[in-house]
């Protein structure tokens, strides 16, 4: 009885993530493997006639400068409960040299419920083209409401998409 109830068990466990809202905005960091630093993550994910989409933005500084990418991203869930997003386009930036076209990145993440907050993390991944390497590292965010901070939502909302933040309000 007891292997009966750990295979229901396991064989339901991918069933939650489909249960688990991870709509919303998620701010937190990037790190890159190859330069070993740490920059700005924010995502924006919202369900719409249940197919999930959103936004990504990334930012750092460098010398006294912001320098900011923001995307429109592509959002599912997989069998086994990860979230996997996608870049889909580059919407808006202002970085000194102009980003590769060919370059997409793909984030696996897992969500986890704690009792204080929700986290999404996991590693990502760009895949090489022809000026640049494959770039690996890992993400970590969080489930914030405080949406007068974040800049993603500055943007989406200066931008006119006010109907993809309509779950915000």
């Amino acid at each position: 009885m007891k292997n009966l109830c750990t295979a229901i068990a396991a064989l339901c466990f991918p069933l939650f993530a489909f249960c688990q809202d991870i709509t919303g905005l998620w701010t937190g960091t990037m790190y890159n493997d190859s330069t070993q630093e740490s920059t700005q993550y924010e995502l924006f994910i919202s369900k719409e006639n249940g197919k999930y989409t959103g936004y990504s933005q990334t930012w750092y500084n460098e010398n006294d400068k912001d320098f900011y990418g923001i995307k429109k991203i592509k959002v599912r869930i997989a069998k086994d409960g990860k979230v996997i997003i996608q870049d889909a386009t580059m919407m808006e930036n202002n970085f000194p040299v102009t980003p590769d076209k060919n370059v997409i990145q793909l984030n696996v993440l897992n969500l986890v419920n704690t009792a204080n907050e929700t986290i999404l993390g996991g590693p990502f991944v760009t895949n090489r083209s022809r000026s640049y390497s494959e770039i690996t590292g890992r993400i970590s965010l969080k489930r914030t409401t405080a949406t007068s901070a974040s800049n993603l939502i500055r943007y989406l909302k200066k931008a006119d998409r006010n109907a993809d933040v309509t779950a915000l309000k």
